[in-house]
């Protein structure tokens, strides 16, 4: 009876390892998902709207190729451009663009952008 015991016992002994080997290794791999969720939680991204003029728009072609070109600059995610008031407005991300590669970007198609005024959203 004694050796049924002991035999049992050392078949038991490396299915014991086994399972505590997997739990173990769950454990490790749900901290470091977790690592990675906190990560990414704690990218913020701080989005600026700006108010520039455009001077030289006469029609809604020109309101449209302004709109086209700011709005085709990786980092700017909102476009508005009105015609009458001669000024765009656009939100973009200060750690991908700079303002005056936006300006650059409306001066090259031909118009005068202004000195970008900051807009509290």
């Amino acid at each position: 009876m004694l050796k049924i015991k002991l035999l049992h016992i050392k078949e038991l002994i490396p299915c014991i390892v086994i399972i505590a080997l997997s739990v173990a290794s769950c454990v490790q791999q749900q901290k470091q998902d977790g690592t990675t969720t906190v990560k990414e939680q704690t990218k913020t991204v701080v989005m600026k709207k700006v108010k520039m003029s455009v001077d030289g728009m006469t029609c809604s072609a020109c309101q449209s190729n302004v709109k086209s070109a700011i709005k085709s600059i990786n980092g700017v995610s909102d476009v508005e451009v009105n015609l009458e008031k001669r000024y765009a407005y656009f939100i973009y991300d200060p750690q991908k663009v700079k303002v005056d590669q936006i300006q650059k970007a409306v001066n090259d198609k031909g118009y005068k952008a202004g000195n970008p005024q900051e807009v509290k959203q």
